[in-house]
C-alpha cells in the first residue's frame, strides 16, 4: 500500500484556489494501492482527517473538528493532548499548493530533509519559478523571448521615473512573486502607475512592471513527466477576458471548477507553425530549467511569441488540460512518477574534523 500525502492550503493569495484543487483530486484519489491522507496547511498547523473532505468546512474554519498532524522524518504522527500518536510512514507527497511556502521551495525544503518524494520540481527550481522577475533572467539566457520587464522594490519617485525611462507607457503591474492573478493592473500613466505599484506592493516585496502587449492572444501549455516520459498537452486559449486574464476571469467566473471551467478554446484555433512553436519551447524550458511533475507555461502572442509565466504547481493540476486521461489516472501518474524519481542524492565526505577535535580537547 502506497501512503500519500495530499498537501494543500498555506499562506498564500491563493489559497482557496488551493483548497478546491485539493476537494477534486480528494475525491479522485481513492483508488486500489493507495491510501491517502490529506493534509491542511493553516497558519503553521498541519490538519488532517475526514472533514477536509467537504469544502463547507473551510468556509467557517473551525480548528476543533479537525486532528492536528506532524511530519517527523517520513512518519506522520496525530498529536492528540500534548501526545503525539503514530499514523503512518509516509511514501510520496502530492503537493496542491498554490503560491506561497507551497510553491516557492520552502515546502517541497521541508519535504527533501524528512525524506519524503513529492510531485512538483525542487527546492532551487520551485523558488526561481515564483519569482517572475528571476524567471525572466533565466529564459532570456536560455534564448527564449521575454516581454521587457523592471523590478520595483517602491513607488518612490525614482523607481517611477526609471520605469518610464526604461519601458514607457503602456506597462502592465503585478506582484513579483504570486503566482494568482490578484493585484495585477494596467497603467497609461504616472499616476495610474504609482496606483498600481503601490497595489501590487500590498501583495508582495516587490513588483515586476512589464511593457503591455496590446491585442494579444494569451495561450497555454503544460508539460510533466512521470519518471520515464515526457508529456506535452495542447495548446488552449483562455477566452473572457477584454484585456488581459483576471482573478475574476480565471476562478469566480467559473467557480467550481477553477480554470478548468474558465471560457477557452481548447484545443486553440492557432496555425501549426505557432502551436508547433509553443509545444517546442515548452518541452525544452522544462527540461533546461530541471522542471519536474505538471507545470503550465503561459504565453502571450502578437507578431511574436513571449513565455509569460511559468506555473509550477498550477490550478487543478492543468488537469483539464489532458483531457485524455481521467483524473484519477492523471494523480496516479504524478504520484507514480514522483516516487520513481525519488530525491536528490547527496554526496557526503568524512574529514576527520570532528575526531580530531575531540582529541584535542
Amino acid at each position: 500500500m502506497i501512503k500519500v500525502l495530499a498537501i494543500f492550503g498555506g499562506q498564500s493569495t491563493e489559497h482557496d484556489i488551493s483548497v478546491i484543487t485539493a476537494i477534486e483530486a480528494l475525491n479522485s484519489m481513492p483508488f486500489s494501492g493507495y491510501k491517502t491522507y490529506p493534509v491542511y496547511l493553516r497558519k503553521g498547523v498541519w490538519y488532517g482527517g475526514d472533514a477536509l473532505y467537504d469544502l463547507k468546512n473551510y468556509v467557517d474554519f473551525d480548528a476543533k473538528i479537525h486532528k492536528k498532524l506532524r511530519l517527523i522524518g517520513k512518519n506522520l504522527y496525530e498529536e492528540k493532548r500534548n501526545k503525539l500518536k503514530f499514523v503512518t510512514e509516509v511514501d510520496c507527497a502530492l503537493l496542491l499548493t498554490h503560491g506561497g511556502e507551497g510553491e516557492d521551495g520552502a515546502l517541497q525544503g521541508f519535504l527533501e530533509v524528512s525524506g519524503v518524494p513529492f510531485t512538483s520540481s525542487g527546492v532551487g527550481e520551485c523558488a526561481l519559478t515564483i519569482d517572475k522577475y528571476l524567471t525572466k533572467l533565466a529564459l532570456r539566457d536560455a534564448g527564449v523571448k521575454v516581454v521587457d520587464g523592471l523590478k520595483v522594490d517602491d513607488f518612490s519617485e525614482e523607481s517611477i521615473k526609471n520605469v518610464e525611462k526604461s519601458i514607457g507607457y503602456p506597462v502592465f503591474v503585478k506582484p513579483n512573486s504570486q503566482g494568482s492573478s490578484i493585484g495585477v493592473g494596467l497603467a497609461e500613466d504616472k499616476n495610474t502607475l504609482t496606483e498600481k505599484v503601490k497595489v501590487a506592493l500590498e501583495y508582495d516585496s516587490s513588483a515586476l512592471v512589464e511593457k503591455y502587449q496590446s491585442n494579444c492572444l494569451e495561450l497555454n501549455c503544460a508539460v510533466y513527466s512521470d519518471g520515464e516520459n515526457y508529456h506535452l498537452s495542447e495548446v488552449e486559449k483562455p477566452l473572457g477576458a477584454k484585456e488581459f486574464l483576471t482573478f475574476q476571469n480565471k476562478y469566480l467566473d467559473g467557480v467550481k471548477g477553477g480554470m478548468s471551467n474558465c471560457g477557452r478554446e481548447f484545443p486553440a484555433k492557432i496555425n501549426d507553425s505557432l502551436r508547433e512553436k509553443i509545444q517546442n519551447t515548452s518541452l525544452y524550458v522544462y527540461k533546461k530549467l530541471n522542471l519536474f511533475g505538471v507545470v503550465r507555461f503561459d504565453y502571450m502572442y502578437t507578431e511574436e511569441l513571449y513565455l509569460n509565466e511559468i506555473n509550477a504547481i498550477p490550478g487543478s493540476l492543468a488537469h483539464y488540460l489532458f483531457p485524455n486521461l481521467s483524473y484519477t489516472e492523471f494523480l496516479k501518474s504524478l504520484i507514480d512518477g514522483a516516487i520513481k524519481k525519488g530525491l536528490p542524492v547527496r554526496k557526503s565526505f568524512e574529514s576527520q574534523v570532528l575526531k580530531v577535535g575531540r582529541g584535542k580537547g
